[in-house]
């Protein structure tokens, strides 16, 4: 990092934390936690330019990768945030009407046998 960068502390890291992105917010306001593994979308994949101005970088950021609906633990990979914070941002975006959750099977459903002897494969090969 260069010395001059007024937004990081080398001891430190970045001046903002993760965690200032939320306003200090550990859980959604309307107290529903998004599952690990909850797929979610944008709504509108074609938003015009014009829509994005009330938005934040990561807010655009997060968007970007939900054109395609992607898995909440991929989002938090991908921005490199604490799941904790994009638990509370997709939150917020699914309130505002900009994603939404993708219906995932009932729990009483099972996975089929070829599903879990895929797994199972998988799982020996690492």
């Amino acid at each position: 990092m260069p010395p001059d960068d007024k937004w990081t502390d080398r001891n430190a890291g970045p001046v903002v934390r993760p965690y200032a992105l939320t306003g200090g917010r550990t859980a959604p306001t309307d107290g529903e936690i998004l599952d690990l593994i909850a797929i979610v979308a944008t709504t509108d994949p074609a938003e015009r330019d014009g829509d994005w101005i009330d938005l934040s970088p990561e807010d655009r950021r997060i968007l970007g990768l939900c054109h395609r609906p992607v898995t909440v633990t991929d989002v938090a990979s991908a921005t490199s945030l604490p799941l904790g914070v994009i638990r509370v941002l997709l939150a917020d975006l699914i309130a505002r009407g900009r994603l939404s959750v993708l219906p995932q099977r009932h729990s009483g459903e099972q996975p089929s046998t070829e599903l879990l002897k895929e797994v199972l494969h998988g799982l020996r090969a690492l």
